[in-house]
């Protein structure tokens, strides 16, 4: 499994959102201050609500240049058949609906990765409640967030 192109997807992946958030929160600030936002009696408040969501998608872009740092500073480790699940795993599992592959990247998870032999990957974070279920465990071990899943492989 070739885990230097999975990083190298989920940082363009990182980019391209960061790319589109950044020139979300710009135009939303644009606009917060622009002439046909002011208030036109005291309950209109098109302004205010503009200036919020710019403030929380500007918040967002840093959560994205933090995630894209780390994710760039991140060197995924190798793993074998007796290693706990830790960052830079990724770990095969096997539930009643289906096997599934799941990368344990430092941040940003919640995307679909697709491998060059057309594996689809989920890119999970530790914060995520599979991801922090996940942390610690070996294959033949038993998770239990969206139904009960069996590791079958880490590498």
């Amino acid at each position: 499994m070739d885990k230097s192109l999975i990083t190298k997807k989920i940082i363009d992946s990182i980019e391209a959102d960061l790319a589109k958030t950044t020139t979300a929160a710009l135009e939303s600030a644009e606009f917060a201050t622009h002439e046909e936002s002011r208030s036109e009696g005291k309950y209109d408040t098109r302004g205010l609500e503009i200036s919020y969501l710019a403030t929380g998608q500007a918040q967002h872009a840093l959560e994205l240049r933090e995630a894209l740092a780390a994710t760039r500073a991140f060197s995924p480790p190798e793993f074998d058949s007796s290693s706990t699940i830790a960052l830079g795993a990724v770990v095969q599992t096997l539930s009643s609906q289906a096997r599934e592959l799941f990368f344990v990247a430092p941040a940003y998870g919640g995307i679909d990765i697709q491998t060059g032999d057309g594996q689809i990957i989920t890119v999970i974070s530790p914060k995520s409640p599979i991801g922090s279920e996940m942390i610690g465990r070996k294959v033949g071990d038993s998770l239990s967030v969206g139904g009960r899943k069996t590791v079958l492989q880490i590498w």
